[in-house]
């Protein structure tokens, strides 16, 4: 399969797009730096996307997680075409909001009441302020590797190491260095912000001992996707949940990633750990643009016109992915969904391990529920975020230009470790067919082609 071949309409129109687009995306993440531009498609329908030339490929990417139905799900379909014939009204309470809301909170172990946004990075924001106006405190603690968006408190040390000429400040003794992810964040922002190793318990009990009495939440991905798929140890969470309930400390799941990959209560239920404050995202509302941020109702109801702490925009529960939601949400929790998703997990995980074993590839597949990373370069398992530094990424991008040559579709990530995922829409033939492509694509790797 020819991927970009000069001339096609994959590259012409990403010499156009450059003249408008700023590095000719939409997004910086959707350069694909193993196919030396963006993957353009024309279409996606269940497992599949279909490229410029209505090429086939396995889908494993799925909108980074947004599309858990697969793409163009009839339901989902349905319920946007009812938000339809209401008018596409926006800025409007509708009975659809309260209806979400509900099976939220029934769901959810942590989630009393919710509010809507657009965005992973809109939740987290509004969450960490939340915590501020709850406890009355500033700093916050988030942790090395996590990633929970694109506002400035957060946008330190993840997506990798240190990129070159990254703004670095100093951290408490024994923790990282603070690094910003991207220029024009303010340095002093970095005061407010501890980031403490991943993992480590001890860590935090000595920035609680040292600063307690300053920080108003602990913010972490329960399970580690952002750096690929690192699950924290047993009981890690639980001792997490202990310490800061001592210190009245907000504990914050940022589960944008990790919502409903396990099972309908999502991480908290999967680890039977429950926060004060989660976000959810991505898959909420079947690939339409949805966040929710919610907890415990004492903390929530700080939120005007209740309490003091803003949230408040335009397109907050916008019906189109609310009544969206209804539907993604309903899927969910029907008999069997979960089964399918790790039926798909076990034969795909362990099919991709025992390619690499056989012929001796240095790769290794690590994943929970329908969520997985994938780390070149290693042959154990990976357990802490600083380990990922030692990535092969030649490698790595070789291998996901091979995948897509044989269609299946990776986000490259510039070849550090990331995500990767599948659907409801997959099946154990899909599997099959990746499997086979990895096999073909190691053998053309370790025969130099």
């Amino acid at each position: 399969m020819s991927i970009g071949a000069v001339g096609s309409p994959h590259d012409t129109l990403y010499q156009s797009a450059q003249a408008v687009l700023p590095g000719g995306v939409s997004s910086s993440i959707r350069y694909n730096k193993a196919l030396g531009r963006p993957f353009y498609i024309g279409r996606g329908e269940g497992a599949y996307v279909y490229d410029l030339e209505g090429r086939e490929y396995v889908d494993l990417l799925t909108s980074h997680g947004a599309t858990i139905l697969g793409h163009n799900h009839p339901g989902i379909r349905a319920a946007i075409e009812e938000a339809l014939r209401c008018g596409i009204v926006c800025s409007f309470e509708t009975p659809a909001q309260s209806r979400v809301a509900a099976a939220l909170a029934e769901m959810v172990p942590c989630v009393d009441m919710v509010r809507f946004t657009c965005s992973g990075t809109e939740a987290t924001m509004h969450s960490i302020r939340l915590a501020r106006e709850y406890t009355g405190r500033d700093k916050i603690i988030k942790f090395d590797g996590h990633f929970h968006g694109l506002h400035d408190y957060v946008m330190w040390n993840y997506g990798g190491w240190s990129p070159a000429g990254a703004v670095e400040a100093g951290g408490p003794a024994g923790a990282p260095r603070h690094v910003a992810r991207s220029g024009g964040i303010p340095a002093g922002i970095a005061d407010y912000v501890l980031v403490l190793p991943g993992n480590d318990l001890e860590a935090v009990r000595r920035a609680f001992w040292l600063h307690g009495h300053e920080i108003a939440a602990v913010i972490l991905e329960p399970i580690h996707y952002n750096a690929g798929c690192i699950v924290p140890p047993k009981d890690y969470l639980h001792g997490l949940r202990e310490l800061t309930r001592e210190y009245g400390v907000v504990l914050i799941f940022d589960e944008v990633l990790s919502a409903f990959r396990t099972g309908p209560g999502c991480a908290q239920a999967y680890f039977n750990v429950v926060p004060d404050l989660c976000t959810i995202g991505k898959c909420v509302a079947g690939g339409t643009p949805l966040s929710v941020f919610g907890g415990r109702r004492e903390i929530m109801e700080h939120l005007r016109p209740l309490g003091n702490a803003e949230h408040s925009g335009t397109y907050n529960g916008h019906l189109i992915p609310i009544m969206a939601a209804e539907v993604c949400l309903r899927e969910i929790n029907k008999p069997g969904f979960y089964d399918h998703l790790y039926a798909l997990a076990g034969r795909l995980y362990d099919g991709m391990n025992a390619i690499f074993q056989r012929h001796g590839l240095p790769a290794r597949c690590q994943g929970l529920g329908a969520r997985f990373g994938l780390y070149f370069g290693f042959t154990e398992e990976v357990r802490m975020y600083r380990e990922t530094e030692r990535q092969d990424t030649a490698l790595a991008l070789r291998f996901f230009k091979g995948m897509a040559e044989r269609g299946v579709y990776f986000c490259d990530g510039g070849g550090k470790p990331m995500h990767h995922g599948f659907s409801a829409a997959h099946t154990l033939a899909d599997m099959d067919r990746v499997l086979q492509a990895t096999e073909d694509t190691v053998k053309a790797i370790q025969a130099g082609r």
